[in-house]
């Protein structure tokens, strides 16, 4: 008897904390795990990266079909927002190497709105070869660092307008950009 008694007083008590938390708080902390998820998602049921050959901000056929593939899920996930990321290999001056991976990133921004996703919802940044994911000398894996990935986050009226620009540890604006 005794136990049953406590089953129920945690089963009430539980209850009663989910009357206790205001809507709006339960809605932000959903939304809060939502995006992680919905990150996940993207990843790997669709990809989230395109490459691109030395020096060039062209789409490819295959970078086409997978910008297409990203347009599709976006379109069906429109609560959310995406900065794309443009990356350069170390072939060249940072530069040079930053204005490329500007290009990339506008690249698969303009391919987005034209396959469908509204235009406020994209944001780019470029980091030239501020953070490879490839380190090496060799060309077939210099490839990898010529890309542009889709991040998926919360929809960008949802960030604080600090968000909004990023910034190093000593307060100067950083050489990556975010349009």
């Amino acid at each position: 008897m005794l136990r049953e008694n406590w089953v129920a007083g945690v089963a009430v008590a539980g209850a009663a904390f989910l009357h206790l938390m205001p809507t709006s708080a339960w809605a932000d902390e959903r939304m809060q795990v939502g995006v992680p998820l919905a990150a996940a998602e993207f990843q790997t049921q669709v990809g989230d990266r395109v490459f691109f050959s030395e020096g060039s901000a062209e789409l490819g056929a295959r970078a086409r079909v997978a910008l297409e593939a990203q347009a599709t899920w976006l379109k069906r996930h429109t609560s959310l927002a995406v900065t794309i990321e443009g990356h350069a290999d170390d072939a060249e001056t940072i530069g040079h190497n930053l204005e490329v991976s500007r290009r990339r990133a506008e690249a698969v921004r303009r391919r987005l709105i034209e396959s469908g996703v509204a235009a406020e919802r994209i944001r780019t940044a470029a980091y030239g070869r501020e953070r490879p994911i490839a380190r090496c000398n060799e060309p077939w894996c210099a490839v990898q660092n010529r890309r542009a990935v889709t991040v998926v986050g919360p929809s960008r009226a949802s960030l604080p307008a600090s968000d909004l620009e990023l910034r190093d540890t000593a307060g100067k604006r950083s050489l990556h950009r975010l349009n």
